[in-house]
């Protein structure tokens, strides 16, 4: 029987496609056949300080507070929280100054009081009454919102709960000595940074794991602007703004 041109076109791509599908089979099973290179992964260095836990105070009121009497607490966030005089009863005097207080600061509790707020009436202040220079000294640890009948404690977020030189006792003397210092360098950690010059602000993100924060404080501790940029956490580099 005469096959006809189409049916022998047919059979000639059906011959084609088996051979490219052997040729499919045959690469796969091959393929599967070599021994398996495991790829290379970069491999992230963890920040020993994300692997510190640090301990909470567990303090939702007045009451939980008065507990710290007689305790020491660290200061957390230097720069931020002011200090002032307090006289009989844990009142703050009219007068006499105030400061702020200092990153690693150590706080003996010697009282927990309350006082009104500024401003709106049936709101309170809680005072931390330490001894400072030879003088009784307070500042606020929390506050209560009479409208709602609501403490908001700030403990966790300003205070170590812990010696803080114990919670990061992998960091170098050197380490230390510039936090005392209120110094800046390559390579400090965001918290290291934090314990230097005070708290910051996140000003932008760039590629490559880089973030950026804004700090209210130059290197030494003075008043004004430095902007530091974290690469994977770590100070990459800064500038003085003013």
């Amino acid at each position: 029987m005469k096959l006809s041109k189409r049916a022998k076109r047919r059979i000639i791509w059906a011959a084609v496609l088996m051979a490219l599908l052997a040729l499919r089979v045959g690469w796969m099973l091959y393929d599967r056949s070599r021994p398996v290179t495991p790829k290379k992964t970069a491999s992230k260095r963890i920040q020993r300080d994300y692997l510190v836990r640090l301990p909470r105070f567990y303090i939702s009121g007045l009451e939980d507070a008065k507990r710290l009497v007689g305790k020491p607490i660290w200061v957390k966030k230097g720069f931020q929280l002011s200090y002032f005089p307090v006289g009989k009863g844990g009142k703050s005097r009219a007068g006499g100054g105030a400061g702020q207080l200092l990153a690693l600061e150590e706080l003996v509790v010697n009282g927990v009081v309350e006082q009104p707020s500024p401003g709106r009436s049936g709101d309170r202040q809680v005072l931390a009454v330490f001894e400072k220079e030879g003088a009784a000294m307070g500042t606020v640890i929390g506050t209560f919102d009479g409208k709602r009948q609501l403490y908001q404690m700030v403990l966790d977020q300003f205070f170590y709960a812990k010696d803080p030189r114990e919670l990061y006792s992998h960091w170098s003397e050197n380490t230390w000595r510039l936090i005392r210092e209120h110094k800046l360098a390559l390579d400090m950690t965001f918290t290291q940074v934090a314990l230097s010059i005070g708290d910051g602000r996140l000003v932008t993100r760039e590629a490559g794991d880089v973030q950026v924060y804004e700090f209210r404080r130059r290197p030494g501790g003075a008043g004004g602007r430095c902007r530091v940029r974290f690469k994977g956490g770590r100070v990459a580099d800064f500038k003085v703004l003013e």
